[in-house]
């Protein structure tokens, strides 16, 4: 039991005996004289075990609550939806908890009346305390055990698996939501989107290894891990179930990683099993298992075959404050057919990304021998991204950096995946899992030579490139305002840009319109796109609208 219900249960009982303390009595013969009916004895027992099994769990529940609340308050500096999300449930846990301690209020008025009838008697305080109701409280978590270098923190049966990396388990902390460390399993259908592939088959493996009321240890570095998701605090465990010989050492996160039923999912406090796990998802994917053979969901147009695409992954945004634009994923075409990725998407561990609006738009191709560049932040001001670029338009960055730093092994996968439908699709095409893990590893030449081996004029991502380079990389658009057609082209030259012409004049066929002079026809620049301002690369097209000055 927590050291707060302790004391809580303390102060009840003291508050009550404390005020027979200031009327002396004198001794009696029996506690019979007293006339307390046995009915209210029993009910005022009854309350004191049904407020403290009750209160159990939620102070463990509103501590937890708060623990998490102060550590993502410190670490987010009071923003962010995972921020929100802990002060939402940490003041679910506390309006909770508050109503329960009403409970207190009617257990303190039936105890007065005992205590009143006690205080009009001649007993002494110290002959009632010797013959008090007896209060049972609920059983305590036993001490967590250190194992493996983590913890086992509670034991408890399966009451039912909610996914494919969700289980809920009965506990003596009651019934606990949790989620699996260390593997995202693809997702169910839900109201708002439909089941991932793989989903369904993660879920079933997972009911099978663990059926309702298997017993299960759950493990964990923190106690106080959890995955706040829709402002819902599951607690990050290990689950282990029991092996023919009846000893908990079947792992189901790494049965899941073996089966190709989910991805690789470390969290930095939870690091133990990280690289072991990491271990067993890139045998499962070189040996095409599961959600990594290609065709592991059923109604699939597309036959573009594992390994056709290359990709390549950018965790680490170089644009100053972790800008979501500087996260990127460059896809490299390694085939002479050209490849059409209408309504593909790629996602990386998290559920960022599996939103339908940030699928690749109709007409997205991938050309033979060619390359596709998907920013995953919103376009940056001034500077246009090319006919081989897409942006997603995510407002924060999202990509967990790699590191190997005090053997934790952490870092972020995408995934590229075909168009999911209602009856299968999905299935993953390319992939990247935490890249230069454990080792570090170097850049691709493409993204710095051309097919023949020569330097590319700008390096890949081009527009990233000329962003954080923009003096040796781009070509400031200038203000041509009123210049002529002649002068514009002259403006452009020395910059290296093309120009497109367009008339919007609207002289009267055979002269000049009426009323004006013959200046009227003189023709000059009245808008133009890009804007001044505009950083173009080399070869980059302006074009110009000129029409008549009025």
């Amino acid at each position: 039991m927590s050291r707060l219900l302790r004391s809580f249960i303390v102060a009840c009982l003291l508050i009550g005996f404390a005020s027979t303390s200031t009327h002396p009595g004198n001794a009696i013969t029996s506690l019979s004289e007293l006339a307390i009916p046995d009915d209210q004895v029993v009910s005022i027992q009854a309350r004191f075990v049904s407020l403290t099994t009750t209160m159990a769990p939620m102070l463990e529940r509103t501590t937890f609550a708060q623990e998490e609340f102060l550590r993502l308050r410190a670490e987010t500096k009071g923003k962010g939806a995972e921020y929100q999300a802990a002060h939402n449930f940490l003041r679910t846990q506390v309006q909770g908890l508050l109503k329960a301690l009403n409970g207190e209020v009617q257990i303190r008025n039936q105890s007065n009346r005992i205590f009143n009838q006690i205080i009009k008697s001649p007993q002494t305080l110290t002959e009632f305390i010797a013959a008090r109701p007896t209060v049972y409280l609920p059983p305590e978590c036993p001490p967590a055990v250190a194992l493996d270098g983590e913890s086992i923190w509670e034991s408890g049966k399966v009451v039912r698996v909610v996914d494919g990396d969700t289980v809920l388990v009965q506990t003596c902390r009651g019934e606990l939501d949790v989620r699996l460390i260390g593997v995202q399993a693809p997702e169910t259908a839900k109201p708002t989107q439909l089941a991932q592939c793989g989903g369904i088959e993660a879920t079933r493996l997972l009911q099978s290894l663990l059926p309702v009321g298997a017993e299960v240890q759950l493990r964990s570095n923190n106690y106080a891990s959890s995955n706040n998701f829709q402002a819902l605090a599951r607690p990050y465990r290990y689950i282990f179930a029991k092996d023919s010989q009846g000893n908990f050492s079947l792992d189901v996160q790494a049965k899941l990683l073996e089966a190709g039923l989910a991805m690789w999912f470390p969290n930095e406090n939870e690091y133990v099993r990280n690289y072991q796990y990491l271990e067993v998802l890139n045998t499962a994917a070189s040996s095409g298992i599961g959600i990594w053979s290609g065709e592991f969901c059923k109604n699939e147009k597309d036959k573009t075959p594992i390994g056709a695409i290359e990709i390549w992954v950018e965790t680490d945004s170089p644009i100053s404050g972790e800008h979501p634009f500087g996260e990127h994923v460059i896809l490299r075409n390694r085939t002479d057919q050209k490849i059409d990725l209408s309504g593909w998407s790629i996602r990386d561990t998290s559920l960022e990304l599996i939103d339908p609006k940030f699928a690749f738009p109709l007409g997205t191709t991938l050309n033979p021998q060619g390359i596709l560049t998907i920013y995953l932040g919103a376009p940056l001001p001034n500077f246009p991204i090319s006919q081989d670029e897409i942006a997603l338009g995510l407002t924060k960055a999202i990509l967990q950096n790699p590191s190997s730093a005090g053997s934790k092994y952490t870092g972020d996968g995408i995934y590229l995946q075909t168009p999911l439908l209602a009856n299968g699709g999905g299935n993953m095409r390319a992939w990247m899992h935490r890249h230069c893990i454990p080792l570090d590893c170097t850049r691709p030449d493409w993204l710095t030579k051309s097919g023949d081996g020569s330097d590319r004029a700008i390096p890949l991502p081009q527009t990233l490139s000329i962003a954080l380079n923009p003096g040796k990389y781009g070509r400031v658009v200038p203000d041509m305002t009123g210049l002529t057609a002649e002068q514009a082209a002259v403006a452009l030259t020395p910059l290296q840009l093309n120009v497109v012409l367009i008339d919007k004049s609207s002289e009267v066929a055979g002269g000049a319109m009426s009323g004006t002079t013959s200046s009227a026809t003189e023709k000059s620049v009245v808008d133009q796109n890009p804007k001044a301002g505009t950083n173009l690369p080399p070869n980059g097209t302006v074009t110009v609208y000129i029409d008549v000055k009025r």
